[in-house]
């Protein structure tokens, strides 16, 4: 019967030989150590840290799955099962692993940023931000998830939001080249903004506008014109003060309740336990369609007064 070795001595040879990047040798050393030792858990993970790295990600899946199994109370190899299910582009997989892995520690910053990606994957921006949030808060010295968090709101169109994570990335990690590149095009991308915005009124092409409105108004006495204006400035002021409803409802009730919501399903490993939160969302967006609904009246009389100005 061959000589076993002893299970730490081979995980430290497979590990300098990793670093070392002798990857073929890294992997049988970790197989010999699975063999030899298969309950040690130490020799699963680094198997499976070593096929991740050399692409053999349903290798990678079994070694971490069997992890999961030894030991069903880690969050780590399921973390590590949601990193390879978003390299292998299956964002729901990694999505529902990171969720079981958050249930098991809401404590870890890694799988706050994986699920990140996965929601940016799924396209899912908000819940992405929510989850990158996540992870700063828990690790603020995470460099990479500010600069995921700046892509995310890149794609939103959020410009301001990525300039600011792209620049405390930096802050960060000052030799960081895919902050640094982001935060160029983010900053020209403001720039042309700001050169289309013309800081001067425009004048209206009189013939044009002849063109266009002669006809279109009944001619009006200067009564029916001071109650015209009177009438349109009423009307206007009810519609502002609708709006000014609307967005503060928004910002005050619907926009909270959506980040409620997001939390909690980023971080229960069970999809069914933010009934509170819902609800909360659901009212909140009960609300939103009322005043939603009271800003188009508004709008409708506006736009009716002025049908009646016409011939």
């Amino acid at each position: 019967m061959p000589e076993t070795t002893d299970i730490d001595e081979l995980i430290q040879q497979a590990r300098a030989l990793l670093k070392q990047r002798k990857f073929a040798e890294a992997v049988q050393t970790y197989e010999r150590a699975v063999a030899e030792h298969p309950d040690s858990i130490a020799a699963h993970e680094g198997l499976g840290t070593a096929a991740f790295i050399t692409q053999d990600y349903d290798r990678a899946i079994k070694c971490f799955k069997h992890v999961c199994r030894l030991d069903p109370r880690r969050a780590q190899p399921l973390v590590n099962l949601g990193a390879i299910y978003n390299r292998q582009g299956d964002h729901n997989s990694a999505a529902k692993s990171l969720r079981r892995a958050i249930g098991k520690d809401r404590s870890c910053a890694e799988a706050y940023y994986n699920l990140g990606i996965a929601h940016r994957g799924l396209k899912q921006l908000p819940m992405a931000v929510s989850a990158y949030r996540e992870a700063i808060r828990i690790a603020p010295e995470m460099a990479e998830a500010y600069q995921n968090l700046a892509n995310v709101y890149t794609e939103m169109g959020n410009t301001q939001q990525a300039i600011l994570n792209y620049q405390r990335a930096l802050e960060l990690r000052p030799d960081f080249e895919r902050a640094k590149r982001g935060l160029e095009q983010a900053q020209q991308s403001a720039d042309k903004v700001k050169r289309s915005i013309s800081p001067f009124g425009r004048l209206v092409d009189i013939s044009a506008a002849g063109e266009q409105t002669e006809g279109a108004y009944r001619k009006l006495s200067p009564q029916e014109r001071f109650e015209d204006r009177n009438a349109v400035h009423t009307l206007a002021k009810e519609l502002e003060r609708a709006a000014a409803v609307l967005l503060k409802q928004v910002r005050e009730q619907l926009d909270p309740a959506i980040d409620e919501l997001t939390h909690a399903f980023s971080q229960s490993a069970d999809r069914y336990n933010f009934k509170e939160e819902f609800e909360l969302f659901q009212n909140a967006h009960r609300n939103f369609q009322t005043t939603f609904q009271n800003l188009r009246t508004r709008g409708d009389n506006l736009r009716q007064h002025e049908e009646t100005m016409k011939e």
